[in-house]
């Protein structure tokens, strides 16, 4: 595109009616434009020589070219165009001029100078021919001229192009020339510099971030400084200076290429393809049609030339009304600032071209617009990605926020659900176990009592038991009874004070009987497993053992103590009363002592025998973490009436 507006905004030359020579003696500083100078003559066929244009019936075609822009300017053409530059010297003294041809993409240009024996010297180079041919290294197209003292000399500069044709040439001192590059090549260097720096830096954030618009920003950017780098002739003069066609058509590649690059960062940038889907079918037909471009290039670049500036005109100018048309209608903020963007890009030929025509002065903002434009165009883009980002992440920020709100809102009702089927499930369980409870308490009172009731009734009913002996039963059964109710109470794993609610409910009857009660219990750890159930398996362990001394050792004495070791708590019953034979107890079938073990056996536990003349020791040894219970045993007591009694030894 910056090509096609430098072809457009250079006006044709016009004929005038007197030629005039320049006086190279007067340029002691700076540089004259060389266009009023030139005289033009057109050769459509491009075979002229040196000589044809010489002869007198081609020499007095030639026109004066009356312009007041500092550039002769024939857009696209197939012809060659032949300048003749009029130069005297009116001086005592030689003097050495550079005749500069400030644009960098001219295909082809001879250059004749006449010798002092009536002879030419003549050198042909441009961008399609390799940089060696420059008379002097610099990446516009400068050639040396020495003038002799008070002589004339008429040069001859043939110009061919396959883009636009554009001559916008100058006379310069060498000192001047030296400085104005040395400036100029500063400037280049810091333009590519800051180019290189954004390339590099958005490539950093790609690897970083993995988003594809810094990529897409990274290769506009890289095209962009390419494309300059190739209408400047800093390319010819250090990337390709060896290469003949493709120098040819690397300006317009190029341009294809940064164009394609800023179509495919815009419909990122301004997500076209969900903000306006009917112009973002136009940005891939603009995609599409621009790929197309270079294939015509190097198959026919003098054919293809004007389309390829045209199409590529087109698209910079679509590029930005699409910008506009989002930043207006869609109130797309990143929008203006992307359209601010291009429109800084377009400036910089805009100030080119008006300078060239005279229309602005020469200074640093109209030698180097299309630098600057560029620079400003980079800056703003890497602007509008850094909004960009601010903007996803404040709307991640948001979406976060809101899907923090929204799991907030969930949890809570999850909770409340939660705790809705909590109480719901307390409730069952507490059902479950009252239900269980009196389960079990039904049946421990019908194992237990009921089954002594009932065997004490037939007895009864038969005759064979005295009034004390019917007495005795009852009592039997109402410490039953009582034991099952103290069952009931909470110990809160306190082994201790299930002991002493049977210490006060054997007491009365261990008085009745004239047996002394020895208590030497001690502090015990706590048993977490210590329920009713379980404290009746405890309960009617020690029942028995106090039952047993009563009806069959005839001792005077029972002891009670506790104690803990590293395999758990032991509860000790001692007497001084006769003892028995253990194993002969064991082996006789009786129920007593066989219950007590599966008690204790059921409960994680332990129950040991030690009898002799002395008397006997019960051993009941507890866990202090519960083991899993074992198969099931009656729940109630084999009451002395009817249980059958193991003999005293």
């Amino acid at each position: 595109m910056v090509l096609l507006l430098c072809g457009l905004l250079f006006s044709s030359v016009s004929a005038g009616a007197a030629a005039k020579a320049l006086d190279a003696s007067r340029i002691e500083r700076g540089s004259v434009s060389l266009t009023e100078y030139f005289a033009v003559l057109e050769d459509p066929s491009g075979s002229l020589t040196l000589t044809d244009v010489q002869a007198p019936g081609i020499a007095n075609r030639f026109k004066d070219v009356v312009a007041p822009a500092e550039a002769v300017s024939y857009g696209f053409t197939r012809s060659a165009y032949w300048l003749r530059l009029p130069l005297r010297n009116a001086s005592d003294q030689p003097v050495q001029r550079m005749l500069e041809i400030g644009y960098a993409v001219l295909s082809d240009i001879q250059f004749h100078q006449p010798m002092g024996d009536g002879t030419y010297r003549s050198v042909t180079t441009g961008v399609a021919t390799p940089f060696s041919t420059r008379l002097y290294p610099d990446r516009f197209f400068v050639f040396p001229l020495t003038l002799p003292a008070h002589a004339e000399q008429v040069v001859y500069l043939r110009i061919r192009s396959v883009s636009s044709l554009l001559v916008p040439a100058k006379l310069w001192t060498p000192a001047a020339l030296h400085t104005h590059q040395r400036d100029g090549y500063v400037v280049q260097a810091w333009y590519f510099g800051m180019a290189s720096a954004m390339i590099l830096f958005n490539l950093l954030l790609f690897i970083a971030l993995k988003d594809s618009v810094y990529l897409l920003y990274v290769s506009f950017v890289f095209l962009t400084a390419l494309s300059i780098s190739a209408v400047n002739g800093l390319a010819k003069e250090f990337l390709w200076p060896d290469t003949t066609l493709w120098s040819n058509i690397a300006a317009s590649i190029c341009y294809v290429g940064m164009y394609v690059a800023l179509l495919l960062l815009m419909r990122r940038m301004l997500n076209t393809r969900e903000l306006v889907p009917r112009l973002d079918w136009l940005v891939k037909v603009l995609i599409g049609l621009n790929l197309l471009l270079p294939i015509g290039a190097v198959v026919a670049p003098q054919t293809f030339a004007f389309p390829v500036r045209f199409i590529v005109g087109m698209t910079g100018l679509l590029t930005l009304s699409i910008g506009a048309y989002c930043a207006v209608f869609k109130r797309q903020r990143i929008a203006v600032i992307f359209v601010a963007a291009y429109f800084m890009f377009v400036l910089g030929p805009i100030f080119i071209g008006m300078k060239l025509m005279k229309v602005l002065p020469v200074n640093f903002l109209t030698t180097n617009g299309l630098l600057i434009g560029s620079a400003l165009e980079m800056l703003l883009m890497a602007f509008a990605l850094a909004y960009r980002f601010n903007v996803i992440r404040r709307q991640a920020t948001q979406d976060v926020r809101q899907a923090n709100v929204s799991l907030e809102q969930r949890l809570q009702a999850r909770e409340a659900e939660l705790t809705q089927s909590h109480q719901r499930l307390l409730e069952i369980e507490h059902r479950q176990t009252l239900s269980q409870e009196r389960q079990r308490l039904m049946q421990d009172m019908h194992d237990g009592l009921g089954s002594s009731l009932s065997s004490a009734l037939r007895v009864v009913e038969h005759g064979h038991m005295d009034d004390a002996e019917v007495a005795e039963v009852l009592k039997g059964c109402i410490d039953d009874l009582k034991l099952a109710i103290d069952s009931m109470e909470p110990v809160e794993a306190d082994l201790l004070l299930l002991l002493a609610t049977l210490r006060f409910r054997l007491g009365p009857r261990l008085e009745s009987t004239g047996i002394a009660l020895r208590w030497e219990v001690q502090d015990v750890p706590a048993l977490n497993w210590l329920d009713p159930k379980n404290s009746l398996h405890i309960l009617r362990i020690l029942q028995e053992a106090f039952t047993n001394i009563i009806k069959h050792t005839n001792a005077t004495e029972i002891r009670v103590a506790t104690g803990a070791d590293a395999d758990g708590i032991v509860v000790k019953i001692s007497d001084n009363g006769q003892g028995f034979d253990v194993e002969r107890a064991l082996k006789s079938g009786g129920k007593g002592l066989s219950n007590q073990m599966r008690r204790a056996q059921s409960i994680g536990g332990k129950v040991k025998w030690d009898s002799d003349d002395s008397g006997t020791r019960l051993t009941l040894r507890l866990p202090i973490e519960r083991q899993p219970e074992a198969s099931s045993i009656p729940s109630g007591p084999v009451h002395p009436a009817t249980q059958e009694r193991y003999s005293p030894a």
